[in-house]
C-alpha cells in the first residue's frame, strides 16, 4: 500500500474511532443537501480565487474581481445561501457533515456582517496588498502546453484592469473618509511602484527553463505581446495609481493610526475581533489575556536566566542578547539552515504525537526582495499542483537585527509540526469536501502554529537554553499583540505608545517593531489576535481533555480530534472536542 493510500485509511480509521461511525445513520436528504451546498460554496470560492485554482491543478483564466459591484452580488448570494443552511436539520447529519454545516453557517453569517465594512478593508498595505498576487501567481502558473501559454498571456492582459479596479477601490475609500495612515503610505506606494519593471525582470517573464518544451516561435510571439502589455498598459496603470496615492491622497492621509478613527471603525474592530479569533470575545477580554500571558512568559524567562547562571538584571541579559554577534546569523543561508535543522529534529519525533502525518515535502527559502523591507518575518505558502513543496519564505535582510535565538520556535510554527504539517495534511485528506480542505481561519491556523512551538518544547527539540529562551521571546512578541492591536485600534493608544510597549516587552529591533506595529494598526487590524488567542484555546481544550480522561488521555488522539476536520472556527472545534469526550463517557 502506498503512503498516500495508507494515510487515507488511517484518517478514516482514526475518525471512526475517535468520533464514532457506528451511531445514527445520517438522513439521506439532509446529507445530500449539505453535500450540495458545500459543493456550491466551493465553486463560488473558485470563481474569484486564482491561487486556489492553481493549488487544485485547475486552469486559471481570470484575476480576482475587486469591485464593489462584485461584493454586492456576493452578499446577496450569501443571504440566500444562509437561508438554505438554516433549513438543514443538523441533528440528521453525521459528525463530518455537521461540522461542515456549522462552519459554513459561521462563515456566511460573518461574511454578511462584514460586507457593511467593505470600504474599510485595506488593499494597498504590504500584508494585504492586492498587487502581491502577481509575484505569487504568475511564476507558479503551468507552462506545459500552447494552451497554458495562451492562458498566461490572457492573464497578463487582465492586469491593467485589475490595477484600475484597485485605483477605483482606493478612490472610493478616499471619498468615504478612509486613507492609509501616513506612516504606512510610503511602504504601500513603494510596493505599488515596485510592480513597474520591464517584462523580462518581473513576474510576467517567460524564463527559458519554463518554456523550453514549447514552440520557439509561439514563445517569441508571447514574449513580444507581454512586453507590449507591460510597456503600454500595465506600467501606465501602475504609474496612475502611484501618482494618485502621492497627490491629494498623501496630503490628506491621517497622522493617527487605528481603524477606530474612521466612520464605523470602532464597530468594525469589534467585528474583526470576533472574525479573527473565531470566538465571541471582546477587545477588553483579549487585552486582559495579553497582560496575563506576558506575566507568565516573564516568569518562565526568569527561571531560564537562573538556570543559565545569569547574575545581572533581565534588561542587562536582553542587551547582551541584542548586541553579542554570536546570536546573529552570518548570512541569509544560515537562517534557512537553522530553520531546516529545527524542523528535521521535530520530524524525528512526530510518531509520538500524531497518528497521521502530512506527506508533502517542505523547505525554507528567502523572501522576494521587494517584500523584505515591509515584512517582519515572512510567510508560509502551501503546496500547489506545480510544486508539491510547502515553503516558509523567511526574511534574510538586516541580519544584524535578526537573532537566530527564535528560529527554532519559528521553524516549529511555520513548518513541522506547524503550518506545513497542518495545512498539507488537510489538503491531503480526501475525506473532506474541497471547501473544507482549503479553508483557513486565523485562530485555528495561527493558533496551531503557536501551539506547535510549545509542542516542540515538550518534545525536547530546542537545542539549548538560549533557543528555549528564544521561544519565550517569540511568544512574548506574539502576546504583545493582544495588548497593542486592540490598544491602537479600539482604545486610543498612539503608535508611539504601542511601540514603546513593544520595546519594553520584546527583544525586537526598531525595524521589526516599526513594521509590526504598522501591520496591526494600518494593515490587518485584528488578524494578529488569532495567534495567541487560538493557541490559548487549544491549550485549554487539551487541559480539559487531560483532566477528564486522566490516565486514558493519549496526545495522539487529542491531536487527531483537532487536526482531522482541517481548519474550523474555534467555536466549532470546541464543540467537537466536547462531543469526543462525551462519547468516551467523560
Amino acid at each position: 500500500m502506498c503512503g498516500k493510500a495508507l494515510n487515507k485509511l488511517l484518517l478514516g480509521i482514526a475518525a471512526c474511532a475517535l468520533l464514532g461511525c457506528g451511531g445514527e445513520t445520517p438522513s439521506p436528504d439532509a446529507a445530500a443537501t449539505i453535500d450540495s451546498l458545500v459543493a456550491a460554496r466551493w465553486n463560488r470560492t473558485l470563481e474569484n480565487a486564482p491561487t486556489l485554482l492553481l493549488r487544485e491543478g485547475l486552469d486559471v483564466d481570470r484575476l480576482p474581481d475587486l469591485s464593489f459591484e462584485r461584493a454586492e452580488e456576493e452578499v446577496g448570494r450569501d443571504q440566500a445561501f444562509l437561508a438554505a443552511l438554516e433549513a438543514v436539520d443538523a441533528g440528521a447529519l453525521d459528525d463530518t457533515r455537521r461540522t461542515t454545516l456549522e462552519t459554513l453557517t459561521w462563515e456566511t453569517e460573518m461574511a454578511i456582517e462584514g460586507h457593511r465594512y467593505f470600504w474599510l478593508q485595506s488593499q494597498l498595505t504590504p500584508y494585504s496588498a492586492a498587487l502581491r498576487l502577481y509575484s505569487s501567481l504568475f511564476p507558479q502558473l503551468p507552462l506545459d502546453s500552447g494552451d497554458d501559454l495562451d492562458r498566461f498571456v490572457s492573464l497578463v492582459e487582465q492586469v491593467p484592469m485589475h490595477v484600475r479596479q484597485l485605483l477605483d477601490l482606493t478612490s472610493g475609500q478616499f471619498e468615504r473618509g478612509f486613507a492609509v495612515p501616513r506612516q504606512n503610505l510610503d511602504p504601500a506606494v513603494g510596493l505599488v511602484r515596485a510592480q513597474a519593471v520591464p517584462a523580462a525582470a518581473g513576474p510576467f517573464a517567460l524564463a527559458d527553463d519554463r518554456v523550453a518544451a514549447l514552440d520557439a516561435d509561439r514563445v517569441a510571439a508571447a514574449r513580444g505581446r507581454i512586453e507590449e502589455i507591460v510597456r503600454d498598459s500595465i506600467t501606465p496603470a501602475i504609474d496612475e495609481l502611484a501618482t494618485f496615492l502621492s497627490g491629494d491622497y498623501a496630503d490628506r492621509a491621517p497622522e493617527r493610526v487605528g481603524i477606530s478613527q474612521y466612520p464605523e471603525g470602532r464597530e468594525y474592530y469589534l467585528y474583526l475581533t470576533r472574525l479573527h479569533t473565531t470566538m465571541d470575545v471582546t477587545p477588553e477580554e483579549v487585552q486582559r489575556a495579553g497582560y496575563e500571558l506576558l506575566a507568565d512568559f516573564r516568569a518562565r524567562m526568569s527561571e531560564i536566566r537562573d538556570r543559565l547562571g545569569w547574575e545581572g538584571t533581565a534588561e542587562e541579559f536582553h542587551d547582551h542578547l541584542k548586541t553579542d554577534p554570536r546570536y546573529f546569523p552570518s548570512d541569509s543561508d544560515e537562517v534557512g539552515e537553522r530553520l531546516r535543522a529545527a524542523s528535521n529534529r521535530m520530524g524525528e519525533r512526530l510518531d509520538e504525537y500524531f497518528r497521521v502525518k502530512a506527506e508533502a515535502p517542505w523547505d525554507a527559502r528567502r523572501l522576494a526582495p521587494e517584500l523584505e523591507p515591509s515584512m517582519t518575518y515572512g510567510y508560509y505558502s502551501p503546496p500547489t499542483s506545480t510544486d508539491p513543496h510547502g515553503y516558509y519564505h523567511y526574511n534574510g535582510s538586516k541580519l544584524d537585527e535578526r537573532s537566530w535565538l527564535g528560529l527554532t520556535a519559528v521553524a516549529l510554527h511555520e513548518l513541522l509540526p506547524g503550518h506545513h504539517f497542518q495545512i498539507a495534511r488537510t489538503l491531503e485528506n480526501d475525506a473532506l469536501p474541497d471547501y473544507r480542505r482549503n479553508a483557513y481561519y486565523t485562530a485555528y491556523g495561527e493558533g496551531w502554529g503557536s501551539y506547535a512551538s510549545f509542542l516542540g518544547l515538550e518534545a525536547g527539540v530546542f537545542e539549548d537554553l538560549y533557543s528555549e529562551y528564544g521561544l519565550y521571546i517569540l511568544e512574548s512578541f506574539l502576546a504583545t499583540r493582544l495588548v497593542v492591536d486592540p490598544g491602537m485600534n479600539y482604545f486610543g493608544m498612539t503608535l508611539e505608545e504601542a511601540r514603546q510597549f513593544m520595546r519594553e516587552n520584546t527583544l525586537e529591533s526598531e525595524t521589526q517593531i516599526a513594521t509590526e506595529s504598522l501591520r496591526y494598526s494600518t494593515d490587518m487590524p485584528g488578524q494578529a489576535l488569532g495567534y495567541q488567542m487560538g493557541k490559548r484555546r487549544l491549550l485549554e481544550l487539551r487541559e480539559r481533555a487531560e483532566a477528564r480522561l486522566g490516565e486514558d488521555f493519549d496526545i495522539r488522539d487529542f491531536h487527531e480530534v483537532v487536526l482531522e476536520p482541517g481548519s474550523v472556527p474555534m467555536v466549532v472545534l470546541e464543540r467537537r472536542v466536547e462531543d469526543w469526550l462525551e462519547r468516551l463517557g467523560r
